[in-house]
């Protein structure tokens, strides 16, 4: 923010040199980032942040040394004169969008002369560092560096049938904004926009349309002051590469309490300069105007936070200083906040202020400071447990960027849902949000075959995004895993292994995993759901051939884990290795392709054969010596006994008793 030494003095009763209004300013938050003399003044240079729109100008920066120096703070004051015509005959003003303008006002002056500006206002404008143009674009300009309220002026006989409505651009629609070397440019239907009865005339905050410019000939004007929604401005400026100093305020907020103070100044401005007669009444359109806001603050609690010994009638000065109307009741200061300070609204606000006009310089330091670490939240030691787990498994962590194509997002989006998409502007060709994690990952394996690399796992763990049928936007934690195939007669035993490691790694050692075939989603052939215990939390499967990169075969599974990771990580208790060996004994039943592994395991358990210990997979076979349809499944049997070492007569009979089972059920032939 550019500011002239003179010009921040004319709001105080007494100067101050710029050396002192550096350091005051400086150590209030607004440090001096550049500094220029000039031949009778000095241009200083602060910086700005976010939050403080109410400091981008002359008035507000002279507010803060006044508060810091106990000088007294002059804020101009205008009662414009009015005659004439009523200005609801002269002009008409609609607004569509109150929720992106919240005020908007406008004024009508006939009869003026355009020419230059007296010198008290040209002399401001170039001291700032701004070129003075005319007397009416000079008082908009000097309005705006004075007060922080950006305003503009209309030629009134250029506006269409004399008219103002505030509305959403219509796409397709074109603009030519104010500028030399200003180039026409469509709108999408995204901007808001000011428009007369045939076309915008500007873009709402942001930059005044060439059409309806004021010129040397212009002698009536429609003169405007409002307020617009910060995000909309910001949209436009954004969208269309267009900045302005009225888009620097609105952007960090003008309220609409300051907008008919600054339109008086403004319209006083152009009759003392440009001569003219203000007709009576304003147009005026937009929502209520909201009650100023109050805030709380406890003096002791300021006291604590700060560390200072500062009185409670210390407290109630320091803020009246600032333009807040305090008052003390048991300790506790209400103060009700002045329209130009909308980053107030917390006790902790408050304290802050106490801590600016006590001089940020002057906070005692304490050499020590005792801190206790916070605990690790849940949801990070899983997520921390999930990457052991495949990292230990010989995966590579990938991180990759949100937004991708279309045509890669499609096969992924689950059924019901439709996909989020950013403004194509913005994107660089790859608009949506991910709806899974898995194109992604099969993008970072293509560059990686092309590089010929093989064999290779990758993960990622991050956030997808779709809109449900319903209309609801929903936002979901997905663990997306992808590895070569290594042997295609295994299927998708290999990725399995991968999900038990980190089934266990978020819900323990116990945890129960099914996995169970289900229609093929279009990302995979063959496809299975998986469950931990009993809560379905995604799919693994064979990437599908439309999807997966050429020339390999590929595992994939897309998981959600968000159940798991809200819990006390699993507890894992040690336990006493067994005194005595075991007794395996391996089988080979021939089966039916539609019999699955966990349909043996499930005959297994439910006979409660003595000792039994465990059932393991061995291998799947398909080929030579096996029927088109059928499958070999060999699978290991494990009987232990905790008091001796069993014999093999022992685990004959069980072991008959499984084959049987398995020839009734499932019509097992039995190989070994």
């Amino acid at each position: 923010m550019y500011a002239s030494q003179s010009w921040i003095n004319d709001y105080l009763d007494h100067p101050a040199d710029a050396d002192e209004q550096a350091d005051l300013l400086t150590h209030a938050g607004f440090p001096l980032e550049g500094r220029e003399d000039l031949s009778d003044d000095v241009r200083q240079d602060f910086e700005m942040t976010s939050n403080r729109g109410d400091c981008t100008c002359h008035v507000g920066l002279a507010r803060e040394i006044a508060a810091l120096t106990d000088r007294t703070l002059f804020v101009p004051v205008a009662s414009p004169e009015t005659s004439g015509a009523s200005v609801d005959t002269l002009a008409t003003l609609t607004n569509e969008v109150p929720e992106s303008c919240p005020l908007y006002t406008g004024r009508v002056i006939t009869g003026i002369t355009v020419g230059p500006s007296p010198s008290h206002i040209s002399n401001r404008l170039t001291a700032r560092g701004d070129i003075p143009r005319s007397n009416l674009v000079d008082a908009t300009n000097f309005v705006l560096f004075e007060l922080g309220q950006p305003t503009h002026v209309f030629d009134l006989d250029t506006l269409a049938g004399g008219q103002i409505i505030v509305r959403m651009a219509r796409k397709g629609e074109k603009f030519l904004p104010i500028g030399e070397d200003a180039a026409e440019i469509e709108l999408d239907g995204t901007e808001l926009v000011i428009a007369d009865a045939e076309k915008p005339v500007a873009l709402a905050g942001v930059k005044g349309g060439a059409l309806t410019a004021v010129t040397d000939t212009t002698t009536n004007v429609l003169v405007e002051a409002a307020t617009f929604d910060p995000v909309m401005v910001r949209h436009t400026s954004r969208l269309h590469n267009i900045s302005s100093d009225s888009s620097f305020r609105f952007e960090r907020g003008v309220s609409p309490g300051q907008v008919n103070e600054a339109a008086d100044r403004l319209c006083q401005l152009i009759l003392d300069s440009a001569g003219g007669v203000l007709a009576p009444g304003v147009l005026t359109t937009g929502t209520a105007l909201p009650s100023r806001e109050v805030v709380t603050m406890r003096t002791a609690r300021c006291r604590e936070l700060l560390g200072l010994d500062l009185d409670d009638t210390t407290q109630v000065s320091m803020l009246e200083g600032l333009g807040f109307e305090p008052m003390l009741s048991d300790g506790v200061i209400t103060a009700i906040v002045p329209w130009h300070r909308g980053d107030i609204h917390r006790e902790i606000d408050l304290v802050e202020e106490v801590m600016r006009m006590h001089g940020f310089a002057a906070i005692p330091v304490r050499d020590t400071l005792t801190i206790r670490p916070a605990a690790n939240p849940t949801d990070h030691q899983a997520a921390e447990a999930m990457t052991e787990a495949l990292v230990g498994d010989g995966f590579i962590e990938t991180v990759t960027h949100t937004l991708i194509g279309e045509r890669e997002a499609t096969p992924f989006l689950p059924a019901g849902c439709s996909l989020r998409r950013v403004h194509e502007a913005r994107a660089a060709g790859e608009p949506i949000l991910r709806p899974s994690l898995l194109p992604s990952l099969i993008r970072v394996r293509s560059h990686n075959a092309d590089q010929g690399v093989n064999d290779l796992c990758l993960f990622e763990m991050g956030s997808t995004f779709r809109r449900t049928a319903n209309g609801d936007d929903l936002e979901m934690l997905e663990l997306a895993i992808m590895m070569d195939v290594r042997n295609s007669d295994d299927g998708i035993r290999p990725l399995r292994g991968v999900i038990d490691h980190v089934a266990r790694s978020i819900a323990g050692p116990d945890s129960t995993v099914i996995v169970t075939p289900c229609d093929d989603l279009p990302w995979l052939s063959p496809a299975a759901t998986v469950s931990i215990n009993d809560v379905q939390i995604g799919h693994i499967g064979r990437l599908a051939a439309s999807v997966s990169p050429a020339g390999g075969s590929y595992l994939a599974g897309a998981i959600h884990p968000e159940a798991f990771m809200h819990s006390d990580p699993p507890h894992r208790d040690a336990h006493r290795l067994p005194d005595h060996p075991a007794i395996e004994r391996d089988l080979s039943a021939i089966v039916k392709e539609s019999v699955h592994w966990a349909q043996l395991v499930d005959i297994a358990a439910a006979l409660n054969l003595p000792h039994h210990d465990a059932t393991e997979f061995v291998t799947v076979y398909r080929g030579k010596g096996i029927d088109a349809g059928h499958k070999s499944l060999s699978m290991r049997i494990r009987f232990r006994a905790a008091d001796r070492t069993l014999t093999r007569e022992e685990v004959e009979a069980p072991v008959e008793s499984l084959i049987a089972a398995l020839q009734e059920q499932v019509g097992a032939e039995i190989r070994s």
